[in-house]
């Protein structure tokens, strides 16, 4: 799972400020009339990497404060999941060597988000580490807590990002109760949490962002100020339950089989071993979500076969664009067949590239992207329907994205056959009269997962093969069908892929009005 990073422009502090913060004045502000104590028996949610703890337990003196990544403090939850006193001796040295470096306000390593993390982080792990030990140290705990916890208050509002926002408020809640807080304190706190959560989360429970990643992460949060007990003094409880449930249901919506997310927005940075814990914490199972109208995606299943599709509009602003407007993807238990590759990178280029239409397994016209925000065109969604159909399951949706640039109007129809063996699909290319570059080809693309191995045949037709199965699949189309490279990213990194493409020709398309193509996926049982 993505972390929250640090982001020196992700908040502000004015220069004559920070020199009045670099002063003990600024630290005696933070001190408050009674002493701090925290308040014990905060059971902790979330499992930490018990490799990770190994590396930080052997790399000795070279894995310092000034590590990348220590000042959030997840690495205490790696060090109890590696386990043992040593371990606990090797917390207890970190944080008090940090304490020394940064006992006092600097912009970075007390960036509110990241400190709503760290303080959150030393509240829950702090019966494995801080109980057992001696009275100095709780003490020091205790008033460092508090002191980052007051400077907390005055500056989560300066985040500018509104799930940077929710995580600080996360920790200032978290923090507040462990050191004895009023329940009438922690609800004023939840009156500015509330209302900045109704405002990210549509009706239905999805992030507005559309990112999976995004969206877990604001799950957990809020599972972490339920599930830590303080919830029970809380008058929001209701709405925690009731928020929790709804995001829960989308996480289950968007997860295949073998436990990931569908790619979309960003989703393969997000283990499956964290979605999973995330929603065993969430609880409420019910009933899987079939559509989602207000985050625009449906998913439906026959046999082993499932269908994940994007038919929402593109959140605006959103760091990684949704432009596989129409996408799909298809599993076949819990082998993936159709993906899409799209997501998060560091690379500026690249991330540019896998944030296009044609990194996903929906239809490009003349190379260019089904949104473009820069120019103010965004596919809007229309005509979404999914139910039943003779002998399967159908979906339909439309988006106009390309109606602006070419004034054509695309038409996708996705059709389910009754135990899964068959995935037939039209596309239709709608010219709606207006003004426009005329239209010259439209793409469509069909992502294959690197466990995918697919061979032409001379009839134009691609066998595919899924590693391990006995059975195959056989791609055929209406029109033209190429073979193509293509890049598949996950938690495990780059790998290499194969994509299905379908080349249409539209020099007439004015003159005739719509172009159709047809195409399907169908089982090939083995003799």
């Amino acid at each position: 799972m993505a972390k929250r990073g640090k982001n020196p422009d992700s908040w502000r502090v004015g220069k004559l400020e920070q020199l009045f913060r670099h002063t003990g004045l600024f630290l005696w502000s933070l001190r408050g009339s009674k002493p701090n104590a925290i308040i014990t028996g905060y059971s902790d949610h979330w499992r930490g990497s018990a490799s990770k703890g190994s590396q930080i337990m052997t790399s000795g003196s070279s894995w310092r404060v000034s590590s990348d990544g220590f000042d959030d403090f997840e690495w205490l939850r790696d060090l109890r999941t590696f386990g043992g006193s040593q371990a606990r001796s090797r917390a207890r040295s970190l944080i008090t060597n940090w304490l020394k470096v940064n006992g006092r306000w600097n912009a970075k390593s007390w960036q509110p988000d990241i400190m709503g993390q760290r303080l959150a982080n030393l509240v829950f792990c702090y019966d494995w580490y801080g109980s057992s030990a001696d009275e100095t140290f709780q003490q020091q705990i205790s008033d460092s807590i508090g002191l980052q916890a007051r400077c907390l208050a005055i500056d989560w509002k300066r985040l500018y990002d509104r799930d940077a926002r929710v995580g600080a408020l996360r920790g200032l809640i978290i923090a507040e109760a462990a050191l004895g807080a009023e329940a009438s304190d922690l609800d004023n706190l939840m009156e500015f949490l509330v209302p900045l959560i109704d405002g990210m989360i549509h009706a239905d429970g999805g992030h507005k962002s559309r990112m999976p990643n995004r969206h877990l992460a604001i799950m957990r949060d809020l599972i972490e100020i339920r599930n830590s007990g303080i919830a029970n003094q809380l008058e929001q409880l209701a709405w925690l339950d009731t928020t929790i449930a709804k995001m829960g249901a989308i996480c289950r919506m968007w997860r295949h089989a073998d436990g990931q997310f569908a790619r979309f927005n960003g989703a393969g940075l997000s283990d499956p071993e964290i979605i999973e814990e995330t929603l065993a914490r969430a609880g409420q199972k019910g009933k899987l979500l079939q559509q989602a109208p207000y985050s625009g995606f449906l998913r439906f299943s026959s046999g082993r076969s499932t269908v994940i599709m994007d038919v929402g509009q593109p959140a605006e602003h959103a760091d990684v664009a949704g432009l596989g407007t129409l996408g799909f993807e298809f599993a076949v238990g819990q082998n993936l067949l159709v993906i899409n590759p799209g997501q998060i990178t560091g690379d500026v280029n690249l991330q540019r590239l896998l944030s296009s239409t044609k990194a996903h397994s929906t239809l490009t016209l003349d190379g260019q992207n089904s949104s473009d925000f820069a120019a103010g065109r965004l596919a809007k969604i229309s005509d979404v329907e999914m139910g039943p159909a003779e002998g399967g399951l159908l979906a339909i949706a439309s988006h106009n994205g390309y109606e602006t640039s070419h004034g054509i109007i695309h038409h996708r129809k996705l059709y389910l056959s009754t135990g899964g063996g068959n995935l037939r699909g039209a596309d239709r290319l709608e010219y709606s009269g207006a003004p426009g570059e005329i239209a010259r080809m439209a793409i469509i693309r069909f992502h294959l997962h690197p466990r995918v191995t697919v061979a032409m045949l001379r009839d134009q037709r691609v066998l595919i093969k899924i590693r391990g199965n006995r059975a195959g699949w056989v791609f055929r189309s209406s029109a033209s069908v190429a073979l193509d490279t293509s890049l598949f990213f996950d938690i495990d990194g780059r790998k290499n892929c194969q994509q299905i493409v379908i080349s249409v020709p539209l020099a007439d398309i004015r003159s005739i009005g719509a172009v159709d193509v047809k195409w399907a996926f169908q089982r090939n049982e083995p003799l």
